[in-house]
């Protein structure tokens, strides 16, 4: 009897040792989790992409590891097509976690634009082995490409010439050389303008101009003094008056979102003439003629009477 008892004891516990094993095996499982933020306002990765700016933005994740067993955790960063920088892996104890960063590159002057950035943690190993189970903690992230402003304006004749009276059509090349679209904002030194006699009149105060694409043909009409009578006079005897005006191109994006506006001053040069040629004064030159020949008409009528009194007198001797 007590040889049956100690059969069934051992058999009892062959039988219930595979049981054990399994209940143990299943209570190792893997699990991680994964947390991300920006230090932007915004709340995404801003990227400055302006010329000079680093192209770079970060986010600031941290990976923990809940059990109780050591863990392999995998980082794998998706940034929508922008170069990317992160640890390839990192090792944790129970219940341990650890803070990186992930950085990302973008290309400067790269147009606007808003993507996505996707940072995984997986753990691979458990114990120094696969784990039984997937597991792993997704984050995604907004990547902000931001839009800076720039731009250039280029006179198309920056010396003109204009007779009192006249009317002409100033032109003006406006660049946006910015990331996305832009208006501007048109401006010229009117207060001189005033104080000179002549007019500036814009069709157009401002332009919404694609970036990177032909330029907006800005213009300016002018309208010259109808009076240049007080002006001086060149060697061609002509009165004229040389002077010239600023020109001002500013972006709107840069004032209301940069700090501070952004613009591009040209120099317009201009020179007008009066319509009316000047005429010395000869006044001088017609009296000391009139003398000249009231001279050669006395000198002349002298001669005569000489002539006369001289054959009066041979007359006189030959009776």
């Amino acid at each position: 009897m007590r040889s049956f008892a100690f059969v069934f004891s051992v058999l009892l516990f062959s039988l219930a040792s595979p049981i054990i094993e399994n209940a143990e095996a299943q209570t190792v499982t893997a699990a991680v989790d994964l947390t991300c933020t920006t230090p932007y306002p915004s709340g995404a990765v801003d990227v400055d992409v302006y010329p000079g700016a680093t192209l770079t933005g970060y986010s600031i994740c941290t990976v923990s590891n809940p059990t109780v067993h050591n863990e392999k955790i995998s980082i794998q960063v998706q940034a929508d097509g922008l170069a990317v920088a992160a640890p390839g892996s990192i090792t944790l104890p129970p219940g341990g976690e650890e803070e990186f960063q992930v950085v990302v590159r973008a290309e400067a002057r790269m147009t606007m634009s808003a993507r996505t950035l996707t940072t995984t943690a997986q753990v691979t190993e458990i114990n120094s082995v696969p784990p039984p189970n997937v597991a792993e903690s997704t984050v995604n992230q907004i990547i902000n490409i931001k839009q800076f402003s720039m731009l250039s304006v280029e006179l198309v004749e920056a010396n003109v010439e204009v007779y009192t009276g006249e009317k002409v059509t100033l032109e003006y090349k406006v660049y946006n050389q910015g990331n996305w679209m832009d208006k501007f904002l048109f401006d010229a030194d009117i207060d001189q303008a005033n104080e000179l006699g002549y007019n500036l009149i814009w069709p157009a105060v401002s332009a919404e101009i694609e970036s990177m694409t032909a330029p907006y043909k800005m213009r300016i009409n002018l309208e010259a003094p109808l009076d240049g009578s007080d002006w001086e006079v060149n060697s061609d005897g002509v009165k004229y008056l040389q002077t010239s005006f600023s020109v001002t191109v500013t972006s709107e994006f840069s004032c209301r979102h940069e700090g501070a506006c952004n613009n591009y001053v040209v120099q317009q040069f201009v020179t007008f003439y009066h319509n009316e040629t000047v005429v010395e004064d000869d006044s001088n030159l017609l009296t000391s003629a009139s003398d000249n020949q009231m001279l050669i008409y006395g000198g002349g009528g002298a001669g005569v009477i000489i002539l006369l009194m001289l054959v009066l007198s041979l007359k006189k001797k030959r009776k």
